[in-house]
């Protein structure tokens, strides 16, 4: 082989030497390029591949994944994106789920030119098998738990309640620790047991119609006492008129529980935490925004993590586990959820669920 030839080859030589998948199309979502680390993985001919549809490669590929793993390849809305847009997706080689980490971003010649679309594709087989062997045990362990701590709980009531006798007011003060160490405990193990019914598909939600701002009524009142208690107003915004959305009711009162509470969290002394709803023909907003210290850029997605928190609250900690649950309650409903902030300037987040099809019309 001449120098030449080698200096040519060497592109396509690099990329089927890689462990990761990659995959190049053109601005007619054709295929250009497919190294063979993906062309193994998923199971395809390499050569046979390039020049068709990639439309037609994925829904192959996609056809056996089970209802719940909605196929999720929309090249359309990256084509024109300029950024690198990364994402977790799901597929099949027919015998089972592959999960993917996709990474894309734009293909341009050595002018500039938009040529298409590149993508890096990296296996996160070992890394599910890991999560889910990790839930599993959390989700064991906690049902363990949770009635011995419920007994503990219990115990120290009677014992509080003078049941058992008179007692010291420094064993009273003890075990006044005592009782709110455990109550903590339950809310963590019960925390652990919602979220792994929820990754485990398990939750079994009631929908019905729900009148979202109602729910979020429902939300402030139960709250208020304890923010007056912490000199924070909470305030919604009488909303519009909105469609009514079809929810679970008890579910989606504690998504908004759960991000008023952490605003609260936030929130300085005198601070107040709005409540705003609104609707478009396809989606039915809410969001709850603070006065906090606000969310760092780099951590508006990472706060969404298990045990994950941004900054230090201004009171209780809580469990780490509330805007975990939060996100896979709201993804569930098969709406969204996201945070806004700027340091100093406090924090938004927003969630949205869909508008059935009979009320969009």
């Amino acid at each position: 082989m001449s120098t030449e030839n080698a200096t040519l080859a060497a592109p396509a030589t690099i990329l089927d030497s890689l462990g990761s998948g990659i995959l190049a199309l053109d601005l007619e979502s054709r295929i250009l390029f497919v190294n063979s680390a993906l062309a193994r993985r998923l199971k395809i001919d390499q050569d046979a591949c390039v020049g068709q549809p990639a439309a037609n490669l994925f829904v192959s590929i996609t056809a056996g994944v089970p209802q719940q793993h909605t196929p999720l390849y929309r090249l359309h809305t990256l084509l024109n994106s300029p950024r690198i847009q990364s994402r977790e997706v799901q597929c099949t080689d027919g015998a089972q789920i592959i999960h993917l980490r996709e990474d894309g971003g734009p293909l341009r010649d050595s002018s500039g030119q938009l040529v298409g679309r590149l993508f890096a594709y990296h296996d996160l087989s070992w890394e599910k098998t890991v999560d889910q062997m990790k839930s599993d045990f959390i989700s064991i362990a906690s049902h363990e738990l949770r009635t011995p701590m419920t007994s503990i709980k219990g115990a120290i009531d009677l014992i509080l309640s003078g049941c058992t006798g008179g007692a010291s007011a420094e064993t009273i003060e003890l075990l006044s620790v005592a009782r709110s160490a455990s109550e903590r405990m339950i809310r963590l193990i019960n925390d652990l047991l919602d979220l792994s019914k929820i990754e485990a598909g398990q939750m079994g939600l009631k929908l019905a119609p729900l009148d979202l701002a109602r729910t979020a009524e429902r939300a402030l009142r139960s709250l208020r006492p304890l923010a007056a208690a912490d000199e924070i107003s909470l305030v919604l915004t009488p909303p519009p008129s909105i469609p009514l959305v079809n929810v679970d009711g008890d579910r989606i009162e504690q998504v908004v529980t759960n991000l008023l509470s952490n605003a609260m969290k936030y929130s300085p002394a005198k601070g107040h935490v709005a409540v705003e709803l609104w609707a478009d023909e396809r989606w039915v907003y809410c969001s709850v925004a603070d006065q906090g210290s606000g969310i760092p850029e780099h951590d508006l997605d990472r706060i969404f993590g298990k045990f994950q928190q941004a900054g230090s609250p201004l009171r209780g900690a809580g469990t780490g586990l509330g805007l975990a649950i939060t996100r896979a309650l709201v993804l569930e409903h098969g709406g969204k959820i996201w945070a806004e902030s700027r340091v100093g300037q406090g924090a938004r987040f927003i969630f949205c669920l869909p508008v059935p099809p009979a009320s969009g019309t």
